[in-house]
């Protein structure tokens, strides 16, 4: 399909507020350092549509609405210390919705100050409002959550040994 000038403007423009709109999420739970985590539950409930579903790794948690997600994000700020990299974006926009995809390697430090890793992957759903894009559905898919000392390569899941490649050299 062939795009005017003006429609690969407004795809770029959409782009950009869509990962705008995810670091900004970030940036509102990342802390320990120079202030509290999840500093800003509003902001975070803000940056969903009304109806916006959060869900959390491993099926661990998923509530609905901004007031449940400002509600839980504030539960979260028992973590001590807690930054995310996020990066890799993947953005489809379809109109006025679009899907989107992070990488994400997380560092924690527990109330119990164990430090842990998370790594996975943020998928959202987003939606234009009459304020700008929101998120509609995020859920976050872990592909290792593991204590700091250990690593995935020993843990891969915490509580889980991980599996072990079975290499074959015979062939060689």
């Amino acid at each position: 399909m062939t795009y005017t000038l003006e429609q690969r403007i407004k795809l770029i423009e959409d782009r950009h507020a869509i990962t705008e709109l995810q670091y900004r999420y970030i940036n509102c739970n990342d802390g320990g350092w120079a202030g509290p985590t999840h500093h800003d539950p509003r902001a975070v409930a803000d940056s969903f549509t009304d109806d916006g579903v959060w869900e959390g790794p491993l099926d661990s948690v998923r509530v609905q609405g901004r007031e449940a997600i400002a509600e839980l994000f504030s539960q979260f700020q028992v973590i001590p210390f807690i930054v995310h990299h996020v990066m890799n974006p993947l953005i489809e926009v379809d109109g006025d919705q679009a899907k989107g995809q992070f990488h994400a390697i997380i560092s924690t430090t527990t109330a119990e100050g164990q430090a842990f890793w998370t790594f996975g992957r943020y998928h959202t759903e987003y939606r234009r409002t009459a304020d700008g894009w929101r998120h509609s559905k995020m859920s976050f898919e872990a592909s290792a959550i593991t204590i700091y000392e250990k690593g995935w390569g020993v843990e891969q899941f915490l509580g889980q040994d991980s599996v072990k490649p079975q290499f074959d050299t015979t062939n060689r």
